[in-house]
């Protein structure tokens, strides 16, 4: 079909991608009264969540808020009200408070925020994108399925990157080098899992390898709902050798020291794949499937559906292979067999999830290059690097699994995976912005290295970053700015004051009457380390020294006028300060502040402008 054979649909935004990214974003452009089109090639919403990621990836919780903060207040009803008649309330504690959920629930709540919109999210699902079209370096209209779109803002919601590389957005895709970035864990690379020290045989070296991708499955050992597993049509014994050793060893003696089991509300059980344990070594593969899906992230979609077999294949055959391989010990053929698919979970797929869990696709390059060096700590400020630009936070180790297939030669490792703690930190909102092209935002596969987007990419994130883009969206076009130069302050404010995060506090509610205040100024060096005590006193000489900080990234100097610094800061004296520093519409407050009180006035002195 040619782009001019039929009229366009018009929306104020449109989303291709209806991952949790894309759907944060769509809900996040209509509570600001714009239109949306959420369109995506796949018949459902929900990505990876509503295809079986159902524990969230999110250590520090209080590193993300806003509308997945308000997602997680939904998981906990919907399991109070499942619960209501039973006083044990089973489900509402194997939730955990919201965080871990079914994959059906999970796409029901998806559902109830975009219909919650007043009609202005449409879903156009199962349309394949055809192609794009710029006019001077912007990109306006896109054919997905025959149906025509335009917008004033797209957003790129997939995992794989798939409307920005058609737009001609630049991408990496692979391992950068070591070198390159000068980031310690770059490159190939073989590590103990915990461990920080590469081992031999780590060369740091570029490729264009991919992390392993696998089904994240539903299972369930009741009776009443199990349905059997079934030997795939084209399973390869071969593909399980590496566990058959490990079984042959002893080291391996039932099924969780292969794949991980966790217990999920409502009787279900949620599968992923395992790592080698720095102590046993074990298992050397699991659901992981290496080198056979490198092609995925630029491969077409009818590739890909050619792979998403092949992983389903192996993935399927390892459980069967475990529950009735004659090589397999009796005790762990019968541990395995205890095991079958959930018969309420994807009925019509044969109750295996809909989508391979894509750990990593294409990345753009952005306005920005988050990489590995974003987590290194300032010692001054004992934390990292402040950010007044930032959008979100993130605070998951740097996580990538294993790129090439388990080689004895290197036992007890799988080349490319490693796990690496650091310390929280901020996300800045060029990731979201690529070079080349305008009127296009990319909130999942962001400007980032491997090793970055390897603390990045937890779908907790992927909807804190859509959400900014949502937000962005309705600040360029109501300032009438490409996105890339929405001012970011705006964004952040509208952000903040929906509890999103843009900067990391240990202790700070969501709930709390000065989160807003706390997090712009946060963001913007309030205070040293993770940790603000909301109540402290603040004398004249430690309000002057955040007030300069604060101002200090709005280029405007503020130094201590004279007097005694021990002395407390008061509102009235706060005020002055405010408007001597050009707020001329500063407010003034009552008696001696505490760190909230002084929050609150500067924050909206800067809010007033």
């Amino acid at each position: 079909m040619s782009l001019r054979a039929a009229a366009p649909e018009r929306f104020d935004v449109v989303v291709y991608g209806a991952t949790p990214g894309g759907i944060a974003a769509a809900v996040a452009a209509a509570r600001l009264g714009r239109s949306v089109g959420l369109c995506a090639l796949e018949d459902h919403i929900g990505g990876i969540v509503s295809n079986g990621l159902t524990n969230a990836d999110i250590g520090k919780r209080q590193a993300v808020g806003g509308l997945f903060y308000e997602f997680t207040r939904r998981v906990v009803r919907y399991y109070e009200q499942m619960d209501r008649d039973n006083p044990a309330q089973p489900n509402v504690k194997l939730c955990r408070d919201g965080y871990w959920y079914e994959a059906n629930a999970a796409e029901r709540i998806f559902h109830e925020m975009l219909g919650e919109q007043g009609g202005r999210v449409r879903l156009l699902l199962g349309k394949e994108l055809r192609r794009a079209r710029l006019r001077r370096g912007r990109l306006e209209e896109i054919e997905a399925g025959g149906t025509l779109l335009r917008a004033s803002v797209f957003i790129d919601a997939t995992y794989e990157g798939d409307l920005a590389a058609m737009a001609g957005a630049p991408f990496r895709t692979g391992r950068e080098s070591r070198a390159e970035y000068d980031e310690p864990h770059a490159g190939r690379i073989y590590m103990k899992f915990g461990s920080t020290e590469p081992l031999p045989g780590s060369t740091g070296e570029a490729d264009n390898a991919t992390q392993g991708y696998c089904f994240r499955f539903h299972v369930t050992n009741d009776p009443r709902f199990r349905v059997p597993i079934e030997k795939p049509a084209n399973y390869r014994r071969d593909d399980y050798g590496a566990t058959l050793a490990d079984i042959g060893t002893g080291k391996v003696t039932k099924f969780r020291q292969v794949i991980q089991v966790y217990a999920m509300p409502n009787g279900r059980f949620e599968l992923n794949s395992d790592h080698p344990g720095p102590a046993t070594g074990i298992p050397s593969e699991s659901l992981d499937l290496t080198e056979d899906i490198w092609e995925w992230p630029t491969a077409t979609p009818a590739r890909r559906r050619e792979l998403y077999e092949r992983v389903r294949t192996h993935n399927v055959g390892l459980i069967w292979f475990l529950q009735n391989d004659p090589e397999v010990p009796e005790v762990v053929r019968a541990d395995a067999r205890q095991w079958g698919w959930h018969r309420e979970e994807w009925p019509s797929n044969g109750h295996v999830p809909r989508q391979v869990y894509v750990r990593q696709g294409r990345r753009i390059v952005g306005e920005y290059i988050l990489t590995e060096r974003d987590g290194d700590v300032d010692p001054a400020m004992r934390r990292t690097r402040v950010r007044p630009d930032s959008i979100a936070v993130i605070e998951w180790p740097f996580d990538p699994h294993g790129h090439h297939k388990y080689d004895p030669r290197h036992p007890g490792v799988r080349e490319g995976y490693f796990y690496v703690a650091h310390a929280p930190f901020q996300v800045p909102y060029g990731v979201l912005t690529p070079r080349k092209v305008d009127g296009l935002l990319v909130p999942v596969a962001c400007s980032c290295s491997h090793v970055a987007y390897n603390a990045l990419r937890m779908e907790p994130v992927f909807m804190a970053l859509g959400e900014a883009c949502g937000i962005a969206a309705h600040v360029a076009m109501a300032r009438g700015v490409p996105v890339r130069r929405a001012p970011v302050d705006e964004i952040q404010t509208l952000l903040v004051e929906r509890r999103g995060v843009i900067t990391f506090d240990e202790e700070l509610p969501f709930t709390d009457r000065a989160f807003a205040s706390l997090q712009f100024l946060g963001a913007r060096g309030l205070e040293r380390g993770y940790r603000v005590d909301r109540r402290a006193p603040v004398t004249r000489a430690g309000g002057a020294e955040r007030l300069g900080r604060v101002l200090g990234y709005a280029g405007k100097r503020f130094v201590l006028p004279g007097g005694e610094g021990a002395a407390p800061l008061t509102g009235r004296e706060l005020g002055t300060w405010l408007r001597g520093a050009g707020y001329s519409s500063a407010a003034e407050g009552d008696g001696p502040l505490d760190l909230t009180g002084f929050a609150e006035l500067v924050y909206a002195a800067l809010r007033r402008g």
